[in-house]
């Protein structure tokens, strides 16, 4: 399905590029302006999703599935749902062909548009979410927070499982390279739970028991959210 993406958040931008408070020059401002547009113009956001029943008779697999997802972190965002959504979401070849080129000719714009489309990526997921939420509440249902493999302890290489469940390759021609890194990589995949009990929200990443060895955050992205 086309995702929606409508915003690029300032100060998620600045926050990708490193600033930690104080006067942002003029130029950078414009700068950040003019590229943000142009990520929005060029992003051809998609997003594929399943609902799954949770099945704890055998180790917490996806019903159907031999998909176990590992960690205390995401059993605890879990334990109180029967049914998981599994997502994944991408900005298409667009942004990736352009950031190459960019990092070959113009490495500051590159720099700001990759925190740009960082930014781009979230905003997709958060709109997808914010749809989900709108569907369920209506059915006295919640939706927690979203949850990535590589964040907590949940391992990165479960990413590679997530694609393969939803066949994202055929569904929105993102692929995986011999290293694990989804291609395109303005990526994301996660799972959401389904829940009668209203979530508590996670805290933000600094706060993360794996803030300094994630390996999400290694490869530019994050899930914490205040």
């Amino acid at each position: 399905m086309r995702g929606t993406l409508n915003n690029i958040n300032r100060r998620e931008v600045l926050k990708y590029l490193g600033y930690k408070g104080g006067k942002i020059d003029e130029k950078t401002e414009n700068d950040i302006e003019k590229i943000s547009q142009k990520v929005i113009e060029i992003s051809m956001p998609l997003v594929t999703f399943k609902i799954m029943d949770i099945d704890r008779k055998y180790g917490f697999a996806l019903n159907g599935t031999n998909f176990i997802p590992k960690g205390k972190d995401i059993k605890e965002m879990l334990k109180y749902c029967d049914k998981c959504i599994i997502m994944a979401a991408t900005l298409g070849m667009n942004i990736e062909k352009e950031l190459r080129t960019k990092q070959i000719s113009d490495m500051y714009s590159a720099v700001i548009m990759d925190s740009c489309a960082s930014t781009a990526i979230e905003n997709v997921c958060d709109n997808f979410q914010e749809m989900l939420e709108n569907k369920y509440i209506s059915q006295g249902l919640f939706i927690t927070d979203r949850f990535s493999p590589g964040y907590g302890d949940m391992p990165f290489y479960q990413q590679k499982e997530l694609c393969a469940l939803l066949q994202t390759e055929k569904t929105i021609g993102v692929s995986l390279s011999s290293s694990g890194i989804m291609i395109p990589r303005k990526t994301v995949t996660a799972i959401m739970g389904i829940s009668n009990v209203k979530p508590k929200r996670r805290l933000s990443c600094e706060k993360c028991s794996m803030f300094e060895n994630c390996d999400y955050r290694k490869g530019g992205n994050y899930c914490g959210r205040v």
